[in-house]
């Protein structure tokens, strides 16, 4: 009677913890861009190459990537994007969270963590819009650009993909200022 007593207690503790890993939170789904629409290409851990002319614009990755036809919109989260020239050096890259493509204006959204990086500087934002049509950046919500030891602070910033040209709203710096590079 022991040894019956001893092995329903092994095989009821067993079961317990059996029952208890089994309702421990499971890995979430992943959630779909668009609630409640199945994109029509899916893909993980993907390399998108877009030329003109036999010259290559830009290089993207991202770990997740989503399109939906109807729509015209890609979404991506862990986004990098090499711009290159027509030479094919490196012009700029690009990187964010997530990113949304909207085809049908030629746009790309950055989202969370954007940071933006060419010879000119560093740009860095919680959100960034690339006008793909003029090769325009519109950093909204903050907005940081550091060049050497320079620092620009501000609320919006509009530049090209070089961050050569650039305007900022409500800014502050921080850095020394050199009288022959003021160019008011």
């Amino acid at each position: 009677m022991k040894k019956v007593y001893k092995s329903f207690l092994i095989v009821l503790g067993l079961s317990s913890i059996l029952f208890i890993f089994s309702c421990a939170k499971q890995d979430e789904v992943t959630e779909m861009p668009i609630s409640g629409k199945i994109p029509d290409e899916q893909a993980d851990s993907i390399k998108v190459l877009s030329t003109s002319n036999n010259v290559i614009d830009y290089e993207l990755t991202a770990v997740h990537y989503y399109k939906y036809y109807s729509t015209k919109q890609t979404f991506a989260d862990t986004v990098y994007v090499t711009f290159f020239n027509t030479d094919g050096s490196v012009k700029s890259t690009l990187k964010c969270n997530k990113a949304e493509v909207n085809d049908a204006n030629n746009s790309l959204t950055g989202i969370g963590d954007v940071v933006v990086v060419s010879d000119n500087g560093i740009m860095k934002a919680p959100l960034m819009v690339l006008d793909r049509n003029s090769n325009t950046l519109y950093a909204k919500q903050g907005v940081s650009l550091q060049r050497e030891n320079n620092l620009l602070i501000g609320e919006e910033m509009e530049s090209n993909l070089d961050l050569d040209r650039v305007e900022i709203t409500k800014v502050s710096a921080q850095g020394k200022l050199e009288d022959e590079k003021i160019n008011w």
